[in-house]
């Protein structure tokens, strides 16, 4: 609590002198920007950038806010009046790509929160850089931007919108249980909501089931695509349809043990599995005894993709690159494996469950924690205090039905990064307090088939949702349906992803699907091309 009054008045601070100081009653260019002296705020670089084929000129500014709050805020030629603030993803501790709102013509900002790069040690002893991480950082970057853009343009923004997947759905969820008066709407995605649960009972069971006792369950990636095929044969044509996609997981009754081949004579090839790899995938599956959080979805265990890449999916998050034999269960868990790839890779599961204990689980850190040896599922050790500053699992969100914002999560169902049931969890937690009625009035879930860990993955995962929350922010529609796309450039192993929109001849349709608005789902109607999105409809789940 202490911590938490702290934070607010550093917050209060700043919104004080943001608030105070006096406005400039006429625009200013990029030049005059250079000479703004003000105390709340240092700005590092001022600069023109010239329009491109994809974005449109503006100016950069890049500065700092203290105590470390570094922000990018990119103001566009022309302006649509508007301001978009957009999430960041993991630890990053970067500015993210802006392009998507650019070229629309928002106004945009990122942020650092607080620190530089991935690495987790930022939190070691820094209850600061921990807080700003938490939730400080978007909000003090939200107040400035809004000043530098009444600043810039002689007028504030008329609409405010924030964007944002994994942990910034988490940020976004944050902003809007915390302070809900900095944005019209909101755009969540796979959001990382309940971040001490999910470290524990999500990253940390797939790390012991594929690392501990001497990694004895350890999946290779070259098993992955066996393991694909063996849970779409049984379960891809579930929704009518053979199409390479589990339309819902929940009805997908594959069994390891029941359809996997087990190796015999202890070979090791890459069709089938021994003993222990199936317990493994079981367990991962099945997630931790007591129903605290449910176990991996299927679907997203393997997709093609160029030699030496990696996909987003199990590869990424659950096997990684790991070489026989070079590691032990006391090396695996340092940090000193490259986080994005090279010869080896430790996945994601893995390295956030290691970081999670030994910098982010307790109110004092514990560098010393072994995640493979220390935690013992039978005892969690209390991360209660962390949770509090961490955690965005408020379901009231009521303030937004009165004040009339809105909300629109969207979540893969393939995704093995962030559990997708837990994201129906709290749509539906949300509707349990507010009441359903009440609660579509301001509040959306799509869930998107195929789609990895906020986009990739063998489903179309190109959709406009800012297009879709404009639409019902300042016109009123609700959105009952948005239409996704998977193109040759959309994913992350291709050279190029488009920012704005899709054009399906230039972009090269492979296949388009809607996406229904939570519990609708869609389906082929029986003609034309199955993977055209004009050929379905969204109905009622069968009960």
């Amino acid at each position: 609590m202490r911590n938490r009054l702290f934070a607010s008045w550093l917050m209060c601070g700043v919104a004080v002198w943001i608030l105070s100081t006096p406005r400039v009653a006429h625009p200013l260019n990029c030049e005059s920007l250079r000479s703004l002296d003000e105390t709340w705020v240092s700005l590092l670089e001022v600069e023109r950038v010239s329009a491109n084929d994809a974005l449109p000129t503006h100016c950069r500014v890049h500065g700092v806010l203290p105590p470390a709050v570094h922000f990018e805020l990119r103001l566009p030629e022309p302006w649509n009046g508007k301001f978009l603030m957009v999430g960041n993803g993991g630890y990053l501790g970067m500015f993210f790509d802006q392009s998507y709102g650019l070229a629309r013509g928002y106004a945009t900002a990122s942020t650092d929160t607080g620190h530089s790069g991935p690495d987790p040690r930022f939190a070691f002893n820094n209850r600061e850089a921990e807080l700003d991480f938490a939730y400080r950082a978007i909000h003090v970057t939200v107040l400035t931007a809004r000043r530098l853009i009444e600043e810039f343009y002689g007028r504030g923004p008329q609409y405010a919108y924030f964007r944002g997947c994994s942990t910034g759905g988490r940020q976004g969820l944050m902003e809007a249980q915390r302070f809900p008066d900095d944005f019209d709407g909101w755009s969540i995605g796979a959001p990382l909501y309940d971040y001490t649960d999910k470290q524990i009972y999500n990253a940390s069971w797939v790390a012991h089931a594929m690392f501990a006792d001497n990694r004895k369950g350890y999946v290779p990636r070259t098993k992955l695509e066996a393991l694909a095929k063996s849970v779409l044969a049984q379960c891809d044509g579930i929704d009518g349809l053979e199409d390479g996609l589990i339309d819902d997981p929940r009805q997908c009754d594959f069994d390891p043990e029941q359809h996997l081949e087990l190796c015999s004579d202890n070979r090791d090839l890459a069709h089938c599995f021994s003993h222990d790899q199936i317990e493994a995938i079981a367990k991962i599956y099945a997630g931790p005894p007591g129903g605290q959080y449910p176990g991996h979805v299927k679907g997203g265990e393997w997709m093609a993709a160029p030699a030496g890449q990696m996909t987003g999916g199990w590869d990424t998050f659950i096997t990684g690159i790991m070489r026989p034999g070079k590691e032990t269960s006391n090396t695996i868990g340092q940090m000193d494996l490259d986080p994005y790839g090279g010869n080896e890779f430790m996945p994601v599961q893995m390295r956030n469950a290691t970081s999670f204990f030994k910098y982010l689980a307790f109110e004092r850190d514990q560098p010393e924690f072994d995640v493979l040896i220390d935690l013992d599922f039978a005892h969690v050790p209390d991360t209660s205090f962390m949770a509090g500053m961490m955690n965005a699992d408020d379901p009231d969100l009521g303030y937004l039905l009165k004040s009339g914002k809105k909300m629109i999560l969207w979540h893969g169902w393939a995704d093995v990064g962030l559990n997708p049931l837990r994201t129906i969890r709290y749509f539906e937690s949300v509707q349990q307090t507010t009441g359903v009625e009440a609660a579509t009035d301001f509040l959306r879930l799509f869930m998107v088939p195929g789609m990895y860990h906020c986009e990739g993955g063998p489903g179309p995962d190109l959709f406009d949702d800012l297009g879709a929350l404009e639409s019902w922010v300042e016109n009123g529609v609700a959105p009952e349906r948005m239409n996704a796309y998977k193109t040759v450039g959309a994913n992350d192993f291709y050279p190029e992803r488009k920012p704005a929109g899709v054009n399906a001849a230039e972009d090269r349709l492979l296949r388009s699907r809607p996406l229904c608005a939570y519990p609708k789902v869609a389906r082929y109607q029986g003609r034309g091309s199955s993977d055209r999105e004009e050929n379905f409809s969204c109905v009622n789940p069968p009960r």
